[in-house]
């Protein structure tokens, strides 16, 4: 075959730039987003004027790069130096000023540049938090690491990184605690740092539990973004501990951050682009008949999350409804689930 994929060992990166000054914990989660390829020679890694989403890292083998003067530049795995080109990504600028190609069988690591980037920022910015590691940091971390994960996570600014985990509170919880309760007003924004709980609804047959939460599950971000009551009530399972924002730190650190607003010029602009819009209104379906935008769809917002596997996650999502609450949840919950979305401004008016 001339592309295999294969299990990556941390040991294979460990010499390489910036893994040799990263934690184990963030190697492996930067690993995690990652692929390790078995090439044959003469294979194209990517083209010079391209915008990659990827870093590529020479594992073992050899790579030319060739640039718009078809000058090469020969790379080849082995060297312990640390000027030697195959211990960084290869060409690792946007556009690229190479092509690469291999000119041997060659193993290459394909990084997620956007989620190598968040890592490394977060490292930096919260370097006080893996230094002289105790267990009880070893659990920090791991719930750390889940937000991270997360597609929410991924789209807050850097800036907000250091400032965002900072903020968090800790509070310990004992094993059949309730936690949030349905139908109470939202106050908090919860990450279960340790221990298990479980979501609870009631109806006309009683308490139902309708799923499981574990260390890094977050919760309550939507009685926040809507500004309503809680829609299940959490329950402990286990005794453990929870980080959790107040609602104003998390608009501010967590929901703001995310919301990207459009007028309607901006939309046709956006449209004239030929790009992939879809319109979604979130209205029920008795106020969407009565005054629907040309062109929109009706994805009320209680059927959202039911409808989010078939959406194209090429498309831009713009939510739109005849208030705050609504499309900001809507959006939110879009956003969440790691598609593009921007909040519809029907007005000029940049109250939101």
């Amino acid at each position: 075959m001339s592309e295999t994929n294969l299990p990556i060992n941390i040991d294979l990166v460990k010499n390489l730039s910036p893994f040799n000054d990263l934690s184990d914990t963030h190697v492996k989660d930067i690993l995690k987003h990652a692929t390790l390829k078995s090439l044959a020679s003469g294979k194209m890694l990517f083209k010079r004027g391209e915008t990659s989403e990827h870093c590529y890292y020479l594992i073992n083998g050899a790579v030319d790069l060739l640039n718009e003067n078809f000058e090469i530049t020969a790379i080849s795995s082995g060297s312990s130096s640390s000027n030697n080109a195959a211990l960084h990504a290869l060409d690792n600028q946007q556009p690229h000023q190479y092509s690469a190609v291999t000119t041997s069988k060659s193993l290459i690591l394909i990084v997620d540049k956007n989620h190598m980037d968040i890592v490394l920022t977060w490292d930096q910015a919260g370097n006080y938090l893996v230094t002289d590691l105790s267990q009880e940091d070893s659990i920090e971390r791991d719930w750390m690491t889940c937000l991270l994960e997360s597609n929410l996570f991924s789209q807050i600014p850097p800036a907000n990184i250091q400032q965002l985990f900072c903020t968090f509170h800790q509070k310990n919880a004992a094993k059949g605690e309730t936690i949030v309760t349905e139908g109470q007003q939202g106050d908090h924004f919860y990450v279960l740092e340790k221990g298990q709980a479980n979501v609870i609804k009631q109806d006309n047959s009683g308490q139902q539990v309708i799923a499981s939460l574990d260390t890094g599950d977050f919760f309550g971000e939507e009685a926040l973004v809507g500004n309503t009551t809680r829609n299940a009530s959490i329950v402990m399972t286990t005794n453990g501990s929870l980080m959790y924002l107040t609602k104003d730190d998390f608009k501010r650190l967590l929901q703001e951050p995310v919301q990207d607003f459009i007028t309607l010029d901006e939309l046709e602009k956006l449209q004239g682009a030929s790009l992939p819009v879809v319109l979604v209104d979130v209205r029920l379906p008795s106020e969407y008949k009565f005054d629907k935008l040309d062109g929109s769809i009706n994805i009320p917002l209680n059927r959202l999350r039911e409808r989010l596997s078939a959406l194209d996650s090429n498309s831009t999502y713009i939510v739109l409804c005849d208030g705050g609450r609504r499309r900001e949840l809507g959006a939110y919950l879009l956003t969440e689930a790691g598609f593009t979305t921007k909040i519809l401004n029907k007005t000029t008016n940049t109250t939101h």
